[in-house]
C-alpha cells in the first residue's frame, strides 16, 4: 500500500512541475502588486509599471488633506459669496406697490374738495416687474427698478413728482418677492422654492424651512449652485464645521441627496463582502475590523493594501512620478499599501481614511501556499485525521 502511495505522490508532483500550475489563491499576492506598480512612494522604496503604490504612512505623515471632500467655503470663497445678504434689491417677476403721499389737498393727486383727511395718499395698483425691468408711476413715467433697492426707487419718483405734487413723498413696498428666493429639492421632508429672508440665512438654515432631511446625515450629501458653479459636500461637514454652512444668496440652488458609502473588503479577511460606513468617517484600522480582520491562518500582515483612484493633483503634491501616465488623466489608479507587522503602521492606519468605494485587500502569507501544497501531499500519504494538524503545525512554525 505504500508503494501505491509513494507512486501516487510522484505523479502528482511530476505534473504540478510539468504544468507550471499553482495552487488556489484569493487573489493577488503581495509580492505580485509590489512587482507590477508603475511607481512606488513607501517609506523603504519600491518600483513597478502599471499604477502607483504608496504606503499609508507617506499619506498621513504628509498631512494633506483628502481632496475629493468639496469645500463650499473654498469654493465660493469670496466675501461676497460668504456674506449675509447686506440688502435684498428687486428683481423681475417682483409685485411691487408704491404708495405716494402729499403734504395738503389741492396738489396733483388730493383734490381740494377731498378738504383735509387723514393720510393725504393715493395708492398705485400692484404691478409685476415686466422684463425690462420697470414698473410705472403715474406722472413719474416709467421706473428702472431692477437691482434696486426700494429707497433708491422712492427718491426717484419723488424727484420725478417734485414740481407737480405737494411735496410728495413715495413709499415702495414688496408685495410678492419672487426675483430674491431659493430652492431647497431632493431628500428633504417639504421641497420647496421660497423667498429669501431679508435678514439672512445660512444652507442648514434654508434646510430647515424645507422640513429637514429624511435619512441619516452621514448617508446624505448637500449640493449648493451658485452662479453656474457648484459644490456637494458632506451634510455632517455642515454641522461639524460651521465655515462650511455659509449664508444663502439669492438664486441658490440647494440639492440634498441621499448615497449611501460603502467600501469592499477581499482576501484573507473575516468577512469578504461590501460594507456600509457606519459614521461620517472611517479609518483603515476601523474599516478591517469591522470586516472581521485578519485571518490568522492565511493572512500576510504586511500585505494589506487599499485600492482607489487618487487625485492626480494629490499624488504630484506627494512626489510621485506621474510620467508614464497620460496627462489627461485627472484621477490615477492608485494602491496604498499598510505593513501593519510593523507596530507604528498601526498608527497611520489610525489616521488614513477610507473613501466611498474603495476596495481594502489582504493578501495570503507566501507560506500559505506551502500549506496548501503539504495539505495535498498529506491527503495522499496520510490517514484523513492527521492531515489538519499537520497542516496547521507547519503553519504556526513559521518555518517558510
Amino acid at each position: 500500500m505504500d508503494q501505491v502511495r509513494y507512486k501516487r505522490l510522484t505523479s502528482f508532483l511530476l505534473a504540478t512541475v510539468l504544468s507550471g500550475c499553482t495552487l488556489p489563491a484569493s487573489g493577488p499576492r503581495g509580492s505580485d502588486i509590489n512587482f507590477e506598480a508603475t511607481t512606488a512612494l513607501t517609506t523603504q522604496g519600491g518600483e513597478a509599471n502599471k499604477f502607483v503604490l504608496l504606503d499609508v504612512a507617506a499619506r498621513t505623515e504628509a498631512g494633506i488633506a483628502d481632496a475629493e471632500i468639496g469645500s463650499i467655503y473654498k469654493r465660493f470663497g469670496d466675501s461676497i459669496g460668504r456674506a449675509r445678504p447686506t440688502r435684498l434689491t428687486f428683481s423681475r417677476g417682483d409685485v411691487l406697490q408704491a404708495t405716494i403721499f402729499e403734504s395738503q389737498s389741492g396738489g396733483l393727486f388730493i383734490d381740494t374738495a377731498a378738504g383735509t383727511r387723514p393720510g393725504n395718499f393715493i395708492q398705485v395698483p400692484p404691478q409685476v416687474v415686466d422684463t425690462t425691468g420697470v414698473i410705472k408711476v403715474p406722472y413719474a413715467g416709467n421706473i428702472s427698478v431692477v437691482g434696486r433697492s426700494a429707497e433708491s426707487v422712492q427718491a426717484e419718483i419723488e424727484s420725478k413728482l417734485a414740481h407737480r405734487a405737494i411735496q410728495p413723498q413715495a413709499v415702495v413696498t414688496m408685495v410678492t418677492q419672487r426675483g430674491c428666493e431659493i430652492s431647497v429639492l431632493g431628500d428633504v421632508n417639504a421641497a420647496s422654492k421660497f423667498p429669501l429672508n431679508p435678514n439672512g440665512e445660512r444652507i442648514l438654515d434654508a434646510i430647515s424651512r424645507a422640513g429637514g432631511i429624511k435619512s441619516p446625515g452621514y448617508e446624505t450629501y448637500v449640493t449648493l449652485q451658485r452662479r453656474a458653479q457648484s459644490v456637494r459636500v458632506p451634510f455632517d461637514s455642515l454641522v461639524s464645521s460651521p465655515q462650511e454652512n455659509v449664508y444663502v444668496q439669492p438664486g441658490d440652488v440647494i440639492y440634498v441627496s441621499r448615497s449611501p458609502r460603502s467600501y469592499t473588503v477581499l482576501g484573507a479577511t473575516g468577512v469578504q463582502s461590501r460594507v456600509p460606513f457606519p459614521d461620517e468617517r472611517l479609518t483603515l484600522s476601523e474599516a478591517i475590523g469591522a470586516s472581521g480582520g485578519l485571518v490568522d491562518s492565511r493572512a500576510s500582515p504586511g500585505s494589506v493594501f487599499l485600492y482607489r483612484a487618487e487625485s492626480r493633483d494629490l499624488l504630484a503634491r506627494l512626489g510621485a512620478d506621474l510620467s508614464s501616465f497620460d496627462p489627461s488623466l485627472t484621477h490615477i489608479p492608485t494602491i496604498y499599501k499598510a505593513d501593519l507587522q510593523r507596530p507604528s503602521a498601526i498608527f497611520s492606519a489610525r489616521k488614513f481614511e477610507v473613501r466611498d468605494k474603495d476596495v481594502i485587500y489582504v493578501a495570503d502569507s507566501d507560506s500559505l501556499e506551502v500549506v496548501k501544497f503539504f495539505q495535498v501531499v498529506s491527503a495522499i500519504t496520510q490517514p484523513l485525521g492527521q492531515t489538519a494538524t499537520s497542516a496547521w503545525a507547519i503553519r504556526r512554525a513559521g518555518a517558510f
